[in-house]
């Protein structure tokens, strides 16, 4: 079996967690095995390279979500569907398939996680940015001004090193889906701030993957902090030019959107997490699918 997820060239969390978990749960990558597992990530749509490139392997699909888009995912028997992220990617399936939650919360299956869970608290509040805001903004500095700690959502060190600096946190803000996600895994409570994903991964695509987990754990009432973002605009291009490159709206613009940030972020004081009954719930049917995937690959 192998794992199957989108792999970024400079990183990103909530994906690379694949290669992180998956081998702890279900044991190292079986190339001889020619099954497709697809675990965490927003992969399941048309036309996608990663899906086009199975062709008619045999796809295992194990909490992942649908991207939407506009047209119905096609499938056929070559689909072995565990279950699916949530409510939302199961109605794309035309509710054929039942959904549990992000198949990050397996999390809690492995050895590590009740040592992860009890790591010491280092840290009043960290930040979480979306892994293609980096580029953007320092976050470091804006972190620093804010007194938060910074959590990079590329993973330089390590998606274990990542998880203890969330667990060691007693609160989360983060616009990374999975940086919320993994803290509510580790009961870290947290909050959602929009800034860049509407731009850089398209605000339908954001807003549906959210409520798809979200829906799943029982969260319907969350309350977003957005952040305007105007990633490029004609007034810039137009000044540069008349200008000969001398002056530069979009640096005035980015040094307001920090102006923006700091004020948002610095007023956001409720956090959310899912209760220990919707919890248990999850735990229960979760150690079912993993327990019969098991038994199915032996």
């Amino acid at each position: 079996m192998e794992y199957i997820y989108f792999k970024d060239p400079n990183g990103n969390f909530g994906d690379d967690l694949n290669g992180w978990l998956w081998p702890q749960i279900f044991g190292e990558e079986n190339l001889n095995n020619n099954d497709a597992f697809l675990g965490i990530g927003s992969i399941l749509f048309n036309n996608h390279k990663i899906i086009t490139d199975l062709g008619e392997r045999k796809k295992i699909v194990f909490g992942t979500g649908i991207r939407p888009i506009y047209e119905a995912f096609k499938y056929d028997n070559t689909w072995d569907v565990k279950f699916l992220r949530g409510p939302l990617s199961a109605y794309s399936f035309n509710n054929q398939f039942e959904y549990i939650t992000d198949a990050a919360y397996a999390l809690r299956f492995v050895e590590s996680y009740d040592s992860l869970k009890n790591t010491e608290k280092k840290y009043e509040v960290s930040l979480m940015p979306y892994f293609r805001s980096v580029k953007y903004f320092d976050w470091k500095s804006i972190c620093d001004k804010l007194g938060y700690h910074y959590i990079s959502p590329l993973s330089e060190n390590g998606v274990e090193h990542t998880l203890k600096e969330i667990a060691a946190s007693k609160y989360l803000i983060t616009e990374a889906m999975h940086g919320a996600i993994l803290a509510d895994v580790l009961r870290v409570p947290w909050n959602r701030y929009v800034l860049t994903t509407p731009v850089t991964e398209g605000a339908m695509v954001s807003e549906f993957k959210w409520m798809d987990w979200l829906y799943s754990v029982g969260l319907n009432d969350v309350t977003t902090t957005f952040i305007k973002f105007n990633r490029k605009t004609f007034l810039n291009n137009w000044l540069k030019k008349m200008s000969n490159n001398v002056l530069d709206v979009e640096f005035v613009i980015k040094h307001k959107i920090v102006e923006e940030i700091l004020l948002k972020l610095d007023t956001i004081n409720q956090f959310y997490l899912s209760t220990d009954e919707n919890l248990s719930v999850i735990n229960s049917r979760l150690f079912e699918k993993i327990e019969d995937l098991k038994k199915q690959l032996l």
